[in-house]
């Protein structure tokens, strides 16, 4: 302490550096909504054009799963196949070294046996390193009806190159537009028959168009390299010879036509009546969200204002989150600086003295300085939970400095001087402050182990109330007296002290009420009988529904159009998007105010309809302008409408749990899917509960049946037979072409038929039997066959999603789904079959588990702790005894919140009540500290309890509200984005609240207990070293 006197101006020195150093690490944190998220997932995204899905999964994804299935701490592989694709999702335990897992699935890869040649090996995701994130979206459009063609060379020419360059930006993703494209020998089949030429002779010649090379000779003195020329370019194919008919030769342009086409067909996405082309941006590591953004813009602007100005089109997002983000988290700051003025002023109420309030009030800017560099060094982003935390520490960054401030201006009341008043009060206190502080942040250490992807969201906030409070400590131990020795000079404590007259007042009533128990024996046991178990009732009562993250609300409206059959695309922007954008440009100009823009994907299965708002707009008034006046007719359809979730592309399917139904054939799944469908649809009418698979066969194709005999006598294979239909239909496969830019799959095709007839007529030839009409040779008709296909953990399964309304909670929800189905499934008409939920249901159910474990562990952390402080097991429990009468005050305060907004018992505000236990043991640790040293000072058990409750309780007071004030801001906050932190901080400030209001009844009424009469001695070396951590309630 001598050190501190003497060296207090470079103390000061040093607290302001760092303090520069805070604000400057501050400015250069990044920004974003929510923490960094990484999910013990990868993806393989597998793509085969032209093959269904069945086939898909026979070929591909059966032996591809069975080759991942033994990669260590696998939890789940499931494939959902369509159609050309198939995407594979591994999950694996929470322990998984994901580096290692990365690379073992590389490998993997590559030794899946009979993996077709010509099928390029899956795309690989790693969320496990937030790959699964999106930066922002985009459709690229022309204003002169562009060809896809065009689109896509104005994409690959202009917006990659510049968007790839944007600081912060990983890759540039197209979705939904696919770019690949392929080169057909499209053929007639009249002219092959014309010119007597088999398929096989086509083939032939057109599989020999690529370059060799051929070793080298050696010609005198000099070696040649070989190389014969077989490539021909792309504008020269259609003469190339392909055979002679006596003297004539055939030349390729003389039976077909050459063409360059994609692969696969656009699903159709239109911004603001504009087909166009759609895109996203998967963010780096560790960015900052709104440096990109802006970036972003900037390239943006230029390109609409230059290349893509040129060829009549422009770029525009699709989704862009900045506003929302820049909007949250000046929320957050604006609750802050609020939460910050209200301590203030209950501070000035108490103290009455404006330099005592400004010594205690430095501690706020000074600790959360010391915070923002904290979190620069550990790599931590300025978001809104970290924020949130922030602005929660902001009563708790005080207490620090209040305790020692008053115990300070205790000794100078008592008569010592300055100097010696700030090196006793402060030693005085030093040992007691450690020990909370302490006790409150190893309380958070075991959500530091949480490893689930909802859990590691708590890691800033913890990280953040842990290190304002170790900030706290360091200020009021180290930086507070060095500047109390300038502040306090010639302050006069008495006139102070009679200012707050007043409030002394109130507070020697409210001791006069708390040490009531402890004068009769019968009121304490009355007390301690009925406190706990009726704060524990009070607090299963009141509990709220048990939900998983909050759904703030966003500037945005969705409307989803689900088809009760899946649709050509032709079909659907014919049928649905252009009667849809119709009706939007005849009506939009009474809304012209509200719709800063619009937009509409399509797909197959359903289309979604998207507005983003601004001004005054209120969104039951404006679903119901959606579905009575732009979508009310569409036959065929089911509609949905919901407001934007600002969480749902940080946090995707927070409210969706997907149903899969297990264990018998494909046929069997799809009959048993259909019927629970109906049947949950008829349970929960107001829930989103739709097709996650296809619960019927919708994949139209043309079966053939080869007839055994004619093929035999023919002299044709089933494999040759099977080319022609190929090569007939989509084309077979000769390998790849270089164009002079791109290496494409090469094809060759007939031109397609008008019907199934036509096809069945084509004559084909055949060496030695001439012309021979294809329905000679096979059988054909129209069926339905699976065009999607699911499966988890190797077992085909077919899927419902399930989204609860929008007032239930998810797992009140789930809990009546569950027993809706085992209803369902318990006719015994299905035997065999099961069903299991995954997605946000068993999400929910790995964090709660994962909550109990972190619960329980804090509190046994706790009771260790406390028992060394205090130096007695049972006075440790009695403390611990007192932790249910603050959680009856959370779940009150919720269900006082709920009375105004809906606020589940969602994931963030479970935090709260650890936090709590952190929190509201402090004031019995200080109460119990002063109890055990009036005792040994030998005082008997009332004397002992009022002395302490007398002592304390004006720290208590002071420290419980100022914290209950600087949390207030987020409960009352109006803005959307309030909901993530909203029930986290009313069970904090609800549980303070019945804290101070009943901790020190409940403790007088526990002290009085002749269990805790203590014995009269000397206090040895040891008992000192711990009984002197007296505070300034002494």
């Amino acid at each position: 302490m001598k050190l501190l006197e003497k060296y207090s101006a470079v103390i000061i020195s040093c607290g302001f550096l760092l303090v520069i150093l805070g604000i400057t690490a501050g400015l250069k944190l990044p920004n974003a909504l929510l923490p960094a998220i990484d999910r013990p997932q990868i993806a393989l995204a597998t793509s085969w054009p032209g093959k269904t899905a069945s086939e898909i999964e026979q070929a591909l994804v059966a032996p591809l799963e069975q080759e991942l299935s033994s990669i260590g701490h696998l939890k789940e592989i499931q494939t959902n196949t369509s159609n050309g694709f198939a995407w594979t999702t591994m999950t694996f335990h929470l322990d998984a070294d994901m580096e290692q897992v990365y690379i073992d699935v590389l490998s993997r890869m590559n030794q899946v046996p009979n993996w077709p040649s010509h099928v390029p090996l899956p795309r690989v995701f790693n969320f496990s390193n937030g790959a699964g994130a999106t930066l922002a979206s985009f459709f690229l459009y022309s204003k002169t009806s562009a060809s896809e063609a065009e689109l896509i060379q104005a994409f690959r020419d202009h917006i990659q190159p510049a968007f790839s360059k944007v600081p912060g930006v990983a890759s540039v993703i197209v979705a939904g537009t696919p770019m690949e494209q392929r080169v057909d020998i499209e053929f007639e089949p009249v002219k092959l028959a014309n010119h007597s030429l088999t398929i096989d002779e086509v083939q032939s010649r057109l599989n020999d168009l690529v370059d060799r090379s051929g070793g080298s000779l050696k010609i005198g003195s000099k070696e040649y390299g070989l190389h014969f020329n077989g490539h021909v370019p792309l504008n020269e194919l259609r003469n190339i010879p392909i055979a002679s008919r006596g003297p004539h030769i055939i030349q390729l342009g003389d039976i077909a036509s050459v063409h360059t086409r994609l692969v696969s067909d656009w699903n159709y996405f239109a911004l603001q009546g504009n087909r166009a082309f759609y895109f996203y941006l998967q963010p780096a590591e560790n960015i900052n969200v709104l440096d990109s953004i802006d970036s972003i813009k900037q390239v943006i602007d230029e390109l609409n204002r230059g290349d893509l100005s040129n060829l009549g089109m422009e770029v525009a997002f699709s989704r862009d989150d900045s506003k929302s983000i820049r909007n949250s988290l000046m929320l957050v700051y604006g609750s802050l600086l609020v939460g910050a003025l209200l301590a203030c002023l209950v501070l000035y109420w108490f103290l009455r003295d404006l330099r005592t309030l400004f010594l205690i009030f430095l501690s706020i800017p000074v600790c959360v300085a010391l915070v923002t560099l904290g979190m620069y060094i550990a790599g931590k982003s300025m978001n809104v939970i970290s924020l949130a935390g922030v602005a929660l520490s902001i009563g708790l960054l005080v207490d620090a400095a209040i305790i020692v401030v008053e115990n300070i201006q205790r000794l100078r009341q008592q008569g010592l001087g300055l100097l010696p008043s700030i090196r006793r009060g402060t030693q005085e206190v030093s040992g007691a402050l450690a020990s909370s502080t302490i006790s409150s942040v190893i309380v958070f250490l075991p959500i530091l182990a949480m490893q689930s992807p909802t859990g590691q969201l708590f890691m800033d906030l913890a990280f953040t109330i842990s290190s304002a409070l170790l900030a706290s400590l360091l200020f009021a131990l180290v930086l507070l007296p060095a500047i109390a020795r300038y502040t306090l000079k010639g302050l006069s404590v008495k006139a102070s002290r009679e200012k707050g007259n007043e409030s002394n007042r109130l507070l020697s009533k409210f001791i006069n009420w708390s040490v009531l128990p402890a004068t009769r024996r019968q009121w304490a046991y009355a007390v301690l009988l009925l406190c706990v178990p009726v704060a524990l009732f009070v607090a299963y009562v009141a509990a709220p529904p048990i939900d998983v993250l909050p759904e703030p609300k966003q500037a945005m409206v969705s409307t989803y159009i689900n088809f009760e059959e899946p649709m050509a695309l032709d079909v659907i922007e014919e049928e649905a998007a252009q009667i849809i954008q119709n009706r939007i440009e005849r009506k939009i100009g009474a809304r012209s105010s509200q719709i800063s823009t619009y937009g509409i994907m399509c797909y197959p299965a359903m289309c979604n309809l998207y507005f983003y708002t601004h001004g005054d707009w209120e969104f039951d008034e404006f679903k119901n302008w959606v579905e009575t006046e732009v979508v009310h007719d569409l036959v065929g359809t089911r509609i949905f409408t919901r407001q934007g979730q600002l969480l749902q592309f940080a946090m995707p399917n927070s409210r969706v749990s997907q149903l899969d139904v297990k264990g018998a054939e494909l046929p069997v799944l799809q009959s048993v899917g259909r019927e629970l469908l109906a049947h949950l649809r008829s349970e929960f009418p107001n829930a989103q509960i739709q097709e996650g698979t296809a619960l019927n066969d919708r994949g139209v194709r043309i079966e053939f049946q080869p007839n055994q005999e004619q093929l035999i006598h023919f002299g044709v294979s089933l494999s040759d037979f099977n080319r022609y239909l190929v090569t007939l239909t989509d084309g077979v496969y000769l390998g790849n072409f270089y164009t002079g830019t791109n290496t494409l799959p090469f094809y060759l095709k007939s031109r397609e038929p008008r019907d199934l007839k036509q096809l069945l007529d084509t004559e084909i030839m055949i060496g030695g039997h001439g012309l021979v009409p294809l329905r000679q040779l096979t059988e054909a008709k129209i069926t339905l066959a699976p065009d999607n296909i699911l499966r988890v953990d190797q077992d085909v399964s077919v899927s419902l999603n399930l989204t609860p309304p929008a007032e239930i909670a998810m797992k009140e929800f789930v809990d009546s789904v569950s027993g809706s189905v085992k209803r369902f499934m318990s006719t015994g008409e299905y035997q065999g079959v099961h069903v299991q939920f995954r997605g946000s249901a068993n999400e929910l159910k790995v964090f709660l588990q994962e909550f109990l474990y972190l619960f329980f562990a804090a509190l046994v952390i706790l009771g260790m702790i406390m028992s060394f402080t205090l130096g007695s097991i049972k006075l440790a429990a009695a403390v611990l005894l007192a932790i249910p009468l603050s959680f009856a005050g959370g779940m009150l305060s919720l269900s006082f919140l709920n009375l105004f907004v809906t606020q589940n018992l969602d994931v963030i505000t479970m935090i709260g009540f650890v936090m709590l236990m952190g929190l509201v043991v402090n004031n019995s640790i200080l109460l119990v500290n002063q109890y055990q040293v009036a005792m040994n000072a030998g005082a008997n058990q009332f004397e002992a309890i009022k002395n302490a409750v007398n002592l304390r309780i004006r720290p208590i007071m002071l420290t419980t509200i100022t914290c209950i004030l600087g949390n207030l801001p987020l409960v009352l906050n109006p803005g959307d984005s309030a909901a993530i932190y909203r029930g986290l901080a009313a069970v904090i400030t609800g549980g303070m609240l019945f804290s101070a209001l009943l901790v020190l009844v409940y403790m007088s009424a526990m002290l009085s207990l002749p269990l805790f009469k203590l014995q009269r001695s000397v206090v040895n070396s040891e008992e000192e070293s711990r009984t002197l951590i007296v505070d300034a309630l002494v």
